[in-house]
């Protein structure tokens, strides 16, 4: 398992994969069919490539080979199963800091658990260093717990508490 960077042609992996994990991101206080969230994504996804780009954000792709007999490592196929976009000029909302920003994070589901997301927030951070980025931040639904337990034992502690109210 390996992370590079990212680029266009990894676009339509990057959109179906968002599509399908967005569904462990619905918190369970929006009282919004699931069909009407996923439209609601689609549609937004439809600009996110623009958006990478003309943000200067950078993708991250988690991939592995495709076993087809012995290649070297130049030439043989390797499958996506992970992507992160990291927003590396954010500024943070109370102060004017300027912090990484992990816009999306995606893993297959058949690959969690197994190091990929590991890797790319190493690869986030790694960026950030080089380019003197003093913090990395990010959000995730409090009822995602596989998600949270990954940042924090990556290192993100809790900063601010996003709260909601259904009201009637």
């Amino acid at each position: 398992m390996r992370v590079r960077q990212g680029d266009v042609r990894d676009w339509p992996f990057m959109y179906a994969l968002s599509k399908i994990g967005i569904i462990d991101s619905i918190s369970p206080w929006r009282k919004q069919p699931t069909e009407e969230t996923l439209n609601y994504r689609e549609a937004m996804l439809k600009g996110f490539w623009t958006w990478i780009q003309q943000s200067g954000s950078i993708v991250f792709i988690a991939e592995v080979p495709i076993e087809e007999g012995k290649s070297n490592l130049e030439t043989e196929r390797k499958q996506p199963i992970g992507y992160l976009v990291l927003h590396a000029s954010a500024r943070e909302e109370i102060t004017g800091l300027n912090q990484g920003w992990i816009m999306d994070l995606g893993v297959l589901a058949e690959w969690r658990g197994k190091g990929a997301g590991r890797l790319l927030l190493e690869a986030a951070e790694e960026y950030c260093r080089e380019h003197r980025v003093p913090y990395l931040g990010l959000a995730v639904t409090s009822h995602n717990v596989r998600a949270l337990h990954l940042y924090e034992k990556f290192g993100f502690a809790e900063e601010r508490k996003l709260m909601v109210k259904l009201l009637d």
